[in-house]
């Protein structure tokens, strides 16, 4: 894959006017968002660790360089099939087969064909509210966390068979979890009985952690591609009303952090604490256990960044 390169959309819209840059969809300043971390992340892993293009320019790690001719480890064989059974999901998902699909994209959206139809389904995904809100915890974990982070989402891939959203090494222990994303449009939201998300992670952990296909790993101060198994999973929350503000303020890009981005970033923290005390209470697997304890120097740096965050 080329090198990711956020180009002149990135820097027309640094030089826009204020009252200009209101008009851009939030969509829209995510992608831009996206497209320039992700060049910083491949700047950085290919000139520190020699890893060429690690992510896509939406910030997923790129399954293409995997492959063993390509210094990866798997046949190329290996990750086509795997990329077409991610087209196949969205085949289905989307309905593509389905007469009253087609007809229906062709009234709404003017498109045709199976090729089409999947494009367009995943067009509207990319803008959808939980993907917003996948983009806008990535990205704001990126801005605090890269000094001592490696900040990624999952493969699309590792996204589907396996649930996850995105991939959090620390850059010092090696130390790798793996979150996905929710959306609260409304504080009611959250006091409707047993939490799905709560119950999932407890599940994920009593079986042994996550894993990754398409993963990381830091050993001897070396970053690779690898299988990464037993991940701990957390949850994080973002409530529907802050995720416009909260992509106006990372759209800006300045280095300095809005109360907004405080406030979210200091809950998401203390979830992930209030989570790993709860699953620490389960009766683990000694690799998800000893895992976790291992996370704590990490999740302790994450801490302090907290407090830094709000000086």
């Amino acid at each position: 894959m080329e090198s990711i390169n956020p180009g002149n959309n990135t820097n027309e819209a640094r030089g826009l006017k204020p009252e200009k840059r209101e008009h851009i969809p939030t969509a829209e300043k995510l992608k831009i968002v996206m497209v320039r971390i992700a060049s910083e992340v491949n700047k950085e892993t290919e000139e520190k660790y020699g890893l060429k293009s690690l992510v896509d320019a939406s910030l997923h790690i790129n399954p293409t360089f995997f492959t063993k001719e390509k210094g990866g480890i798997y046949n190329s064989d290996e990750v086509f099939n795997d990329e077409g059974e991610v087209y196949a999901l969205d085949r289905m998902n989307s309905g593509a087969d389905s007469e009253g699909v087609q007809k229906h994209y062709k009234a709404e959206f003017g498109v045709e064909g199976q090729e089409g139809i999947i494009a367009k389904y995943r067009e509207n995904k990319d803008i959808s509210k939980s993907n917003q809100a996948e983009i806008v915890i990535t990205a704001l974990l990126h801005k605090v966390l890269k000094e001592k982070f490696l900040v990624v989402r999952s493969a699309v891939f590792d996204d589907y068979k396996h649930g996850i959203d995105n991939l959090i090494l620390d850059k010092e222990t090696g130390m790798v979890i793996s979150a996905f994303d929710e959306v609260i449009e409304n504080l009611g939201d959250k006091d409707k009985g047993p939490s799905k998300k709560i119950e999932k992670i407890k599940k994920i952990a009593l079986k042994g952690g996550t894993e990754a296909k398409y993963g990381i790993a830091l050993k001897d101060n070396q970053l690779t591609r690898a299988h990464t198994r037993n991940i701990p999973v957390f949850y994080l929350t973002l409530e529907g009303k802050n995720l416009t503000e909260l992509a106006d303020s990372l759209f800006k890009d300045s280095d300095n952090n809005a109360d907004v981005e405080v406030k979210l970033f200091s809950h998401l923290v203390q979830s992930i604490r209030e989570q790993k005390q709860m699953l620490e209470k389960l009766n683990l697997p000694p690799v998800v256990r000893k895992n976790l304890e291992g996370f704590e120097r990490s999740l302790i740096t994450m801490e302090n960044f907290s407090v830094q965050t709000k000086i």
